[in-house]
């Protein structure tokens, strides 16, 4: 490691390749501590050897996974949402911090993660959202008014799921929101409101 790291940015893809094969190999005999070590310096590294990154985020001890889900620009989405899927909630929370997060990484958050990785998602403005991942997270803000405020709060939470996370919030909630609306949305969000509160009224028997 001390090797790869003193002249990271020299080699090419075939020496990083070699260094990737050689560590996955020793790595097979060492103990979680020096693994945990081997994460957190070789996580900010952005050529770190691909093989060696995704074997340390898929360890089950998030000591050892949690600073490459958290900070390797190594691991592809399609690595995420695999980790996503089947790992811990300590490996999902540590997921929800990444500076940015692919909608299809996102979607498994929110449906699979803990109340903790709901909030963590819904306040990091590098995430992104599908409207599937959207319609989840504001269904369950049902059930959370911390969550409720949060998502409200996203500059690109769109105004229908604005509207119905607003006609279902607690007033307070409510009131929290409609203050931190920019005046020249609140007459829209206002709109929108009354329309998704005919719709469910037009619902109810």
């Amino acid at each position: 490691t001390d090797l790869f790291l003193s002249q990271v940015g020299l080699y090419e893809s075939e020496q990083i390749e070699l260094f990737d094969d050689v560590l996955l190999r020793l790595i097979e005999h060492i103990e979680t501590r020096a693994l945990a070590e081997l994460g957190e310096r070789l996580a900010p590294v952005e050529n770190a050897p691909a093989g060696i990154i995704r074997h340390l985020a898929n360890h089950d001890e998030i000591v050892v996974a949690g600073p490459v889900l958290k900070d390797s620009k190594r691991l592809l989405p399609p690595d995420l949402v695999e980790i996503a899927s089947v790992k811990s909630q300590d490996h999902l929370l540590a997921i929800s911090q990444r500076a940015e997060i692919d909608e299809t990484v996102t979607d498994v958050l929110v449906d699979r993660g803990s109340r903790e990785v709901a909030r963590n998602v819904a306040v990091n403005a590098g995430a992104r959202f599908s409207q599937t991942g959207f319609a989840t997270l504001i269904k369950r803000a049902e059930q959370d008014d911390v969550l409720a405020e949060l998502a409200g709060q996203r500059a690109d939470l769109p105004p229908q799921l604005l509207g119905q996370l607003l006609a279902k919030a607690t007033e307070t909630v409510k009131a929290k929101l409609m203050a931190a609306l920019r005046p020249e949305a609140a007459d829209d969000v206002a709109r929108t409101l009354n329309k998704v509160a005919r719709e469910l009224q037009a619902q109810c028997p």
